[in-house]
Formats: structure tokens, sequence, C-alpha cells
């Protein structure tokens, strides 16, 4: 269940004393490429959605949008005080999910670095390219070919007897790799 700390608490309590009567707060949270984004904002009560999670704090309540209930599990929300601002923070107390996106954040640098240094020189030759899009939650690479690759009739066959092999082979955790470029022949492309 998402938690609030007092102090956060205290500082939505005076940010809505100086709201309209009818202000709530709604919280949303975005996914993208695997990493969470929350987004507080003040809404009036005709924005709230009939689906939304409403919870209630000693003094006020919060909206949630129904689809970021699930992500908001094991999430505190905590004021952070500096010398001159303050700003609400996501806190994360699940350490698994942390481990886990740290853990891909870290592979997803390091499969870069490699592409970079062994893989796109040999594709350079051809005037192409590739580019690491996202890793799947289930370890699956999913590449994006650019330049003379993307269009080009052989991209399959250099995917599958090359880069595959040589990724497969340097990051045992990948379980797959998938070309998600949306190949159309045009006059860059090598074959």
């Amino acid at each position: 269940m998402l938690q609030i700390t007092e102090s956060a608490q205290k500082y939505f309590l005076n940010l809505l004393s100086k709201k309209d009567i009818n202000t709530y707060i709604r919280i949303l949270v975005l996914k993208k490429n695997n990493i969470l984004k929350g987004n507080i904002s003040f809404c009036n009560i005709k924005k709230i959605k009939n689906d939304d999670i409403k919870l209630k704090f000693k003094k006020f309540f919060i909206f949630i949008e129904i689809n970021s209930f699930k992500f908001l599990n094991n999430i505190k929300i905590d004021l952070i005080q500096k010398e001159l601002s303050s700003k609400l923070e996501f806190i994360f107390l699940n350490k698994k999910y942390k481990e886990n996106n740290t853990k891909t954040k870290d592979l997803k640098k390091n499969i870069n670095i490699f592409i970079k240094n062994v893989i796109n020189p040999k594709l350079s030759l051809h005037g192409g390219f590739i580019i690491l899009k996202e890793i799947t939650k289930n370890n699956i690479l999913l590449l994006e070919f650019r330049g003379g690759c993307q269009g080009c009739m052989m991209s399959q066959y250099t995917l599958k007897n090359q880069i595959e092999k040589e990724l497969l082979n340097n990051f045992p955790s990948i379980k797959g790799i998938y070309d998600i470029t949306l190949h159309k022949k045009h006059k860059f492309s090598y074959y």
C-alpha cells in the first residue's frame, strides 16, 4: 500500500489550503522503457475519473489513476528538504524491484558499450549500425537497424548469424534478440 510520510502529508495539506475547496491531489504513474515516473498533480473534483482509487489520509484524500495503483504498492512518498528547496520523492520500499531495475540499467549500459565497440564497427563497413531500443522484463533485447542495414535484405541473416551469436556469447543472461526495425528498402540500403 502507498505510504506518505508525516512531513509529506503536512506539505500536501499546506498546498491544499491555498487551493479551491474542490481541489484534490491525483497521482498518475507513467512507465516508459522500464522506468517509472510518478506525477502528483492538483485537479478539480470534476476531473477525477469514476474509476480512480480514493485513499483517505488524516485530513485529505488522494485519488490514484486506476492503472497506476499497481505501481504504488511498495512506494513511500516523502518530502525531501534541501537548503533552498523542497521536493516530493517516490521511494521504493521493495528492494527486489529496485535491484532488478539497477541490474537492467547496468546490463543495458554494458550491451550499449559492446554494440558500439564490437558490433557497429563491423556494420559500418556497409554504412549501417544497430541500436538497443529496450530490454524486456524477461531479458529479450529489442534492436533496431539503421543506415545501410535498414531495409537491407541480408539484415536477418546478419542478426541471426553474427549479432545474436556475439551478444548471447558475451551476455548469458539474455534470453533472445528481436529486430523491431520497420524495414523499408531505400537508396542507402546495402543489399
